[in-house]
């Protein structure tokens, strides 16, 4: 049994937040058999306050700043950097869209440890904050789906989930910030992306005016429809089709609903401010959008189901959510880990024509020219010795005009017995890397952490800044 300290950074378009959490790895496996090594654990150990996200303009995140906070509550937990086994910084909403946002990321992940990510992504976004409002392990012991949608500053992540398995992802463009206010109630900032649907419902919010709370509950409640109808498989109003961000929901039937991110403070506080000043108390509409979403469900006799986390969901995912073990029997070359940011190479999804396998290989690794790139396919569930031998020759000649480490993933139980094959066909130095049971897809990349036992930690994750 081994301990690992996990931390997760959220730095959100209102907010940032830190957890330290404790995982717990165990041999699952008999003493006579394989060992097999299990997450048996997690527990959150610290949370950090709250914290407003610094920036220096509008379009720019203060790392400074940002890196003094953390430093802060480092001290704070009582870690070091050399303390932290894994975990992940999640630029998150509008704030992985400032201009100088990955290269925050990637600053924060060096400061903060050798084995955490930088990572952003709206569709890996939804899927932490999913793991941890407790969709995931809800739609365990639930039958049917369950969706969460994380509300917060900037967008809306929704992901789904069923028999613990991630099924659906997406965001919107949907958050408490699109529409800002000054002390006063003046019009401060109106989002471009939601003025269509202004112009849709007639409401004619313009700079430097105090609208009516009649207006602003319009767009509330407009916007409240939209996640109904996404649970409800009903087609979209328009001016809100456009709100999706590089891609819409797969249009699942979904029998449960909860809802996390700061928004959902609002939402679930029944006993919650109705006086129409104190709906303004942070001046941006998510008050009062989390009236209207509890409104909106109430009216339709639509029951939620009731998050575990709510403004925290996103960073304790972060923190105990973003990275899995792969198998036992892997075969591996200590002296290369570890290895951040490698991209995935898929040639092909399903249990694959080995005969075509080599040239699949090397028609996509042609784009990666002789960068350190990871082959992944699925393979056989259980490989006959020709089988094994076949796959090695396939990678062998895919990558062999890539003079890097050969770096394989599979995802069925056979890892050491290829990487064994490959060894005894690739000769000289030529470093060799082979896991098993990690999913992955094309597109994906992938940290790989130093051996806990005879296992190795890896997140797989998706670097995607606007």
């Amino acid at each position: 049994m081994q301990d690992l300290i996990s931390v997760g950074i959220d730095v959100g378009t209102t907010t940032t937040q830190l957890i330290f959490s404790r995982i717990r790895v165990q041999n699952t496996a008999a003493p006579w058999m394989i060992p097999e090594l299990k997450i048996t654990g997690k527990e959150v150990i610290y949370q950090s306050p709250v914290y407003f996200t610094p920036l220096l303009a509008p379009d720019t995140i203060d790392a400074a700043g940002l890196q003094d906070m953390i430093a802060g509550e480092y001290k704070s937990a009582g870690f070091y950097k050399e303390d932290i086994s894994t975990g992940a910084v999640i630029i998150t909403g509008e704030t992985a869209r400032k201009e100088n946002a990955a290269e925050v990321a990637l600053v924060l992940a060096e400061f903060a440890g050798d084995f955490v990510v930088a990572t952003a992504g709206p569709d890996l976004e939804a899927v932490l904050a999913g793991c941890g409002a407790g969709a995931q392990e809800a739609s365990k012991r639930l039958s049917g789906r369950v969706m969460n949608m994380d509300i917060g500053g900037g967008t809306s992540n929704g992901a789904v989930f069923w028999e613990g398995e991630v099924v659906d992802a997406f965001a919107l463009d949907i958050g408490a910030r699109l529409i800002r206010f000054d002390r006063e109630g003046r019009v401060t900032h109106i989002a471009e992306r939601i003025k269509p649907l202004l112009a849709v419902l007639g409401v004619p919010l313009a700079f430097d005016r105090i609208p009516e709370l009649a207006e602003l509950r319009q767009v509330t409640d407009a916007l409240a429809d939209v996640f109904w109808r996404l649970q409800q498989q009903l087609p979209l109003p328009p001016g809100t089709r456009e709100l999706f961000i590089h891609h819409p929901h797969q249009e699942l039937a979904v029998e449960h609903m909860l809802f996390s991110g700061g928004v959902a403070e609002d939402i679930y506080d029944c006993q919650g401010p109705d006086r129409d000043k104190e709906l303004f108390r942070f001046q941006d509409i998510g008050p009062l959008l989390g009236r209207s979403i509890r409104d909106k469900y109430w009216e339709k006799g639509t029951p939620l189901l009731e998050p575990k986390e709510k403004i925290r969901a996103t960073v304790i995912g972060a923190g105990s959510h973003a990275f899995t073990i792969s198998g036992s029997t892997v075969f591996l070359a200590e002296d290369l880990l570890p290895l951040k940011n490698v991209p995935i190479v898929r040639p092909f999804t399903g249990v694959e024509d080995l005969d075509g396998l080599g040239a699949a290989i090397a028609f996509q690794i042609r784009l990666y020219g002789d960068e350190q790139v990871a082959i992944a396919f699925t393979g056989p569930r259980s490989p006959s010795y020709r089988q094994i031998q076949a796959m090695a020759a396939a990678v062998v000649e895919g990558m062999s005009l890539n003079t890097g480490p050969l770096i394989v993933i599979v995802e069925h139980d056979f890892a050491k017995a290829l990487g064994q094959a490959l060894r005894g066909l690739v000769k000289g130095t030529k470093k060799i890397l082979c896991l098993d049971g990690i999913r992955v897809k094309g597109g994906d990349y992938v940290d790989i952490g130093n051996p806990v036992a005879q296992a190795v930690p890896v997140i797989v994750k998706t670097l995607i800044f606007s």
